[in-house]
């Protein structure tokens, strides 16, 4: 008998959970697909096709009370291969436009070769599907509709406070996008601010907010800014910050009247590793906590299962009711390639089994399964390959492509023209562009970046090896990936980040069907097993823990012994593997302390640290400190009270000069680090930058290598220009072949990559890590001599940002050019800039240059700041 008030769609939830003969044709259905994929016999018969569909369309329509959507994916899955294997089918067709309907996905379809009778049922169903179409609409875009779960979403975002999780395909990013253009184009004032974890993704929103608003941002008087210098107080507009945390956190700071009435924390599952970096996430909402008006605030992360886990940030609880969607828009197919046995399998995710798909002769090299599935996969628009090291994805991309030749294509040529102009001409990636194949590394420059990801966008780029960049939200469209390794770096990849990877392909608006290439160790005790892939893809996603979870009880009791002597170092914890991030947590626990506030960190450690040890500890500090606690949470009280004896014992007035007419001081310039080493004691603090394990001998040798790149890098020298000189300096036959590498030669373990490239890599890796490092040192030092009435004219913290130690370069990075414009703009001042220093402006002539990357720019520029122009 019916059950009273329930749904058909819950029956047929209930009905088709465990249907014996569902399951069996979901697994005849993936193994069939791998014989069609790798153009083997393959055969479906007629009723097992029919009934695949009949099932699709059945549990398209399932309902569970609990919101699982997984019937639903099974229903997207089974429409999607099928729609691959038939392409010309008119029942196929016919079912697939039902099932996406369901899905509320009103894209345009391929191929719908059939035709419908016009009845009474049908009418009406067009009718409901019109309806759905106008009820969903996107704002501001009449001819396009949210799909699947993109509108509930979309009407959280209003919300006070709201946490969600949806598949890496749902396009998050988007919707917050969409979000903000609608409010700027109502009316709405006040600042709204977008946290992403790197600074690629900082470019790409940006520029898509930018093109979106277009001429509404003057209208509106809004301005986009990346970068807390760009911020002016008397500004009268409003301001939309497209930033990092670190960035952020620095406006918040530096502008203490700033106030947001929106703050997005895009990709929130960062506030979850084990990162020192996870800490810059609660300082910032210790700062809001104390804003007399607190802005709607949304967090916006891929797949964790307990997505309010984050609302404990800005509350003192986790709440459970964060929004999670698991209706997924696109579906994956996985096939495993077993290398230890020989082996290739299909993965069925219904049944969680696999199925022999053939085997191999001989243990394939991973460079051999690419270039075979790459003349089996054919046309297909983009393959992403990871990779857990550079070093390897660079060398097989060099194995990959001997057996390629390179393209007529004229666009390819312009691209590797470009990376020779932008980096070297002798750097590797050149060549391998000019065959339709790239890298994309978290060294190589943000624009050469987005170059390759525009390539891909547009299908020239077949083949892109990739390293732990994919994870930062990095949007390709790829049809396939590869996954060689679970590795990342020295660390393994969590299951949250295994999924989020491959949900990399199949991507809304551009494929409902991604194949995921898992490729396993040749040794059966390989890190990256057939068991361990297995692993991540059959066991259910854990509930997510915010990063101050690593302090259990035993750091808790020795943060508590160390604060308690005075001691900000926190010695006892020092071999600890989560030191940095145990250390910054136990300086942002200080200044809760301070300013008696119950944050994450302080909420955390009142479990084991009473009321009246937490006065003690203050007490101890204080006294110990003379009152004059540090605020920041990147510096520990004995460091700055170590500069601030400094300047004031030993008369420190400012920075050394950079260059003594054309030649840089790079002698001053090493002495003046090597003080800053001793003043920040960076032997502990910053052991890895320093390598603080070698001898004194290695050490000083670092330290010098830093002082030179650095000159270089601050007096504005450009990167191909700084890689010569790298490179003449490393010459193997009469140079310092560990100059950028003092700690190990690895030239012998890189095979395929020539030794320009080696070098260049070193250059364009430490340059990032003496932005990250020196940057925020440089930045107390300039502070510190602020506050003492001696603000530096020779400011390294800008030098060191911008790339520059030009005052004309560094105010056309703030109004949004990059290093490389600006340094052209500057050499074409005479015609294309007028006025004194600090009133400059620009010629509209700009627009017009041969530069590709100034008149990008400049298009961006002249929307965004078009004050700055005459």
């Amino acid at each position: 008998m019916l059950q009273q008030g329930k749904k058909l769609g819950e029956y047929l939830y209930e009905y088709l959970q465990n249907d014996d003969y569902l399951h069996k044709l979901v697994g005849t259905l993936s193994e069939q697909y791998a014989y069609w994929l790798f153009h083997l016999d393959w055969k479906l018969t007629g009723k097992q096709k029919h009934d695949l569909l009949r099932f699709a369309d059945l549990l398209a329509k399932s309902i569970n009370q609990n919101g699982d959507n997984r019937q639903k994916n099974i229903a997207l899955k089974i429409v999607a291969i099928l729609s691959k294997m038939y392409p010309d089918d008119p029942e196929v067709a016919l079912i697939t436009n039902e099932v996406l309907t369901s899905f509320n996905n009103f894209l345009p379809r391929q191929g719908q070769n059939y035709t419908v009778v016009p009845t009474i049922e049908q009418l009406w169903n067009e009718a409901l599907v019109n309806y759905q179409k106008e009820k969903r609409q996107i704002p501001g875009e009449e001819s396009k509709s949210f799909i699947g779960k993109q509108d509930i979403i979309f009407k959280s975002l209003g919300n006070e406070l709201t946490s969600f999780s949806a598949p890496t395909s749902m396009g998050k990013t988007f919707l917050v996008e969409k979000y903000i253009e609608l409010q700027v184009k109502e009316g709405v004032v006040g600042n709204f601010a977008i946290t992403v974890p790197s600074k690629a993704l900082i470019t790409e929103v940006k520029a898509q907010l930018i093109k979106d608003l277009g001429a509404v941002l003057g209208e509106k008087q809004y301005r986009i800014i990346s970068h807390p210098e760009e911020y002016r107080a008397d500004y009268e507009g409003s301001y939309i910050c497209v930033m990092t945390p670190e960035r952020l956190l620095a406006l918040l700071t530096q502008y203490s009247g700033v106030r947001l009435i929106h703050l997005f924390i895009d990709e929130s599952q960062k506030a979850t590793e084990a990162s020192s970096r996870s800490v810059f996430y609660y300082e910032i909402f210790d700062r809001i906590s104390g804003w007399r008006i607190r802005p709607k605030i949304t967090f916006a992360s891929p797949l964790i299962p307990n997505p309010g886990i984050f609302k404990k940030l800005v509350q003192t609880t986790e709440s459970n009711d964060g929004l999670r969607i698991v209706e997924s828009p696109v579906a994956q197919v996985k096939i495993i390639f077993n290398r230890y046995a020989n082996k290739v399998e299909a993965y069925d995710d219904l049944n969680q089994s696999t199925s022999l798909i053939g085997t191999f002769e001989r243990t394939p090299s991973i460079p051999d399964i690419i270039r075979k599935m790459m003349s089996i996969l054919g046309n297909s628009q983009c393959n992403l390959v990871y990779y857990g090291s550079k070093v390897n994805a660079i060398s097989d991309a060099v194995v990959v492509s001997r057996s390629m030749e390179e393209s007529n294509d004229p666009r390819l040529k312009e691209l590797a023209g470009y990376i020779s102009r932008k980096i070297h001409p002798k750097y590797i990636l050149v060549n391998l562009v000019r065959k339709g194949i790239a890298f994309h590394t978290g060294e190589l420059p943000v624009d050469v970046r987005i170059r390759i990801e525009e390539a891909c966008r547009q299908g020239i780029l077949k083949l892109v090896f990739c390293t732990s960049t994919l994870l930062e939200g990095v949007n390709l469209p790829a049809d396939n990936i590869f996954v060689t390794t679970l590795q990342n770096g020295k660390r393994m990849l969590s299951q949250l980040d295994f999924l989020n990877l491959i949900g990399r392909v199949g991507r809304l608006g551009h494929s409902m069907l991604g194949n995921v290439f898992l490729i396993t160790g040749d040794t059966e005790n390989s890190h990256s097993n057939r068991a361990a892939y297995l692993s991540r893809m059959n066991n259910r996603l854990k509930k997510a823990k915010l990063s101050v979870d690593v302090i259990k009880p035993k750091q808790a009791a020795a943060i508590k012994k160390s604060l308690e002597k005075g001691d900000v170092r926190l010695d006892n914890i020092e071999k600890d593997k989560n030191y940095d991030l145990i250390r910054k947590l136990s300086l942002l626990y200080v200044k809760e302390l301070r300013n008696d506030h119950y944050g994450v960190v302080r909420t955390h450690l009142a479990k084991h640290i009473t009321y009246k040890e937490e006065r003690n500890i203050l007490q101890s500090l204080q006294e110990r400190y003379a009152d004059e606690l540090e605020d920041d949470i990147n510096f520990s009280s004995d460091q700055s009270e170590n500069l601030r004896k400094k300047i004031s014992q030993e008369n420190i007035k400012g920075y050394p000069d950079i260059r003594d007419g054309k030649k840089l001081m790079w002698p001053e310039a090493k002495a003046f680090l090597l003080k800053l080493s001793e003043i920040f004691n960076w032997g502990i603090y910053e052991s890895d930058f320093v390598k603080s394990k070698q001898d004194k001998e290695t050490q000083d040798k670092i330290i010098e290598d830093d002082a030179k790149i650095a000159l270089l890098w601050m007096s504005g020298y450009s990167l191909q220009r700084i890689c010569n000189i790298a490179i003449k300096i490393r010459d193997p036959e009469c140079g310092d072949t560990r100059f950028l590498n003092r700690v190990r030669q690895y030239h012998e373990d890189t095979p395929n990559i020539n030794w320009e490239t080696i070098t260049i890599n070193a250059v364009m890796k430490r340059l990032q890590n003496l932005q990250f490092v020196l940057g925020k040192y440089f930045l107390k030092v300039t502070q510190e001599l602020t506050k003492g009435g001696m603000p530096p004219q020779n400011d390294w913290y800008r030098f060191m940002e911008y790339g520059t130690d030009s005052d004309l370069r560094i105010w056309l990075q703030q109004n949004g050019y990059s290093r490389e414009s600006s340094e052209y703009i500057e050499a074409n001042k005479d015609v294309l800039v007028e006025g004194d220093p600090g009133e400059w402006r620009l010629s509209r002539r700009v627009q017009f240059v041969e530069d590709v990357d100034v008149k990008k720019e400049t298009q961006e520029v002249m929307v965004n700041v078009p004050d700055i122009f005459f």
